[in-house]
């Protein structure tokens, strides 16, 4: 089910172009992907791959345009400092780095964290197994689920990094108690949250189709929505209000 972008929204959205608050589907994204930079630049970004005969999909060539975009951010952020006159020190740079990294723990071992990246691992490996199942069975029964198989793969992924950020947020603006309209981890464990229910819906849309032929399967999947369903609760404790901050974010999953 569809939900309406309100007038606000849109004019909130549009303003500072879809990023952190957006699941990142852009090709189901008809409304702002053409006035959207992050969208813009993987255009750019696969256009030349192919004028160089690289594979944009390819790993090793997806994290050397990341490592070259983050040696630009650098550079552009070291410039804005020298051109405030604001120094950082080597003292700076080690408390930094020490704070990082004591957050970082901090998120790892988070209750909430560790059941998404298990969720992630567990739901990756069932997928794995489940394309094996289906290419035993008539055609049929795959072209029928390859709309849950391709949402499933999407925000599979989509659950633990989100709510790592939200984690992440989450400290940081307790720690400087920075107040924001939408702050990044309302909106950040948002999307995490509706990445799960999308990921529930579509294992739900499996097993119903499967449920009175193959048993075993359905055992798998039935295990997997509660581990869902406990993940839930444990959202709702460390974000209260989640399940009603959907129009905060562009979300592109059936739900």
């Amino acid at each position: 089910m569809k939900k309406k972008i309100t007038a606000t929204n849109r004019r909130f959205f549009l303003k500072w172009l879809p990023f952190n608050f957006c699941d990142g589907f852009c090709e189901g994204c008809e409304e702002f992907r053409d006035s959207c930079r992050v969208y813009q630049d993987e255009l750019r970004f696969k256009a030349q791959c192919q004028l160089e005969s690289k594979d944009p999909y390819d790993t090793k060539v997806v994290f050397e345009n990341m490592g070259q975009i983050m040696q630009d951010t650098i550079k552009t952020f070291r410039e804005t400092m020298e051109k405030e006159g604001i120094e950082i020190t080597k003292g700076d740079e080690e408390r930094s780095e020490k704070e990082e990294d004591s957050a970082e723990e901090k998120v790892r071992n988070s209750p909430l964290y560790k059941k998404c990246w298990d969720f992630s691992k567990n739901l990756s490996n069932f997928l794995e197994e489940f394309r094996n199942f289906l290419q035993q069975r008539p055609w049929w029964i795959a072209a029928s689920l390859q709309g849950e198989m391709e949402e499933l793969c999407f925000y599979c992924r989509l659950v633990p990094a989100k709510v790592y950020r939200a984690l992440h947020s989450q400290i940081d603006e307790r720690k400087y108690r920075e107040k924001f309209s939408r702050p990044d981890s309302m909106v950040s464990g948002t999307l995490g949250f509706f990445s799960l229910a999308t990921c529930e819906k579509r294992l739900e849309g499996i097993s119903n189709l499967i449920k009175e032929t193959e048993k075993t399967e359905d055992s798998k999947i039935n295990k997997l929505l509660k581990e869902i369903k406990n993940i839930k609760e444990e959202f709702k404790k460390v974000f209260p209000g989640v399940e009603d901050s959907r129009d905060k974010i562009i979300f592109h999953g059936r739900l």
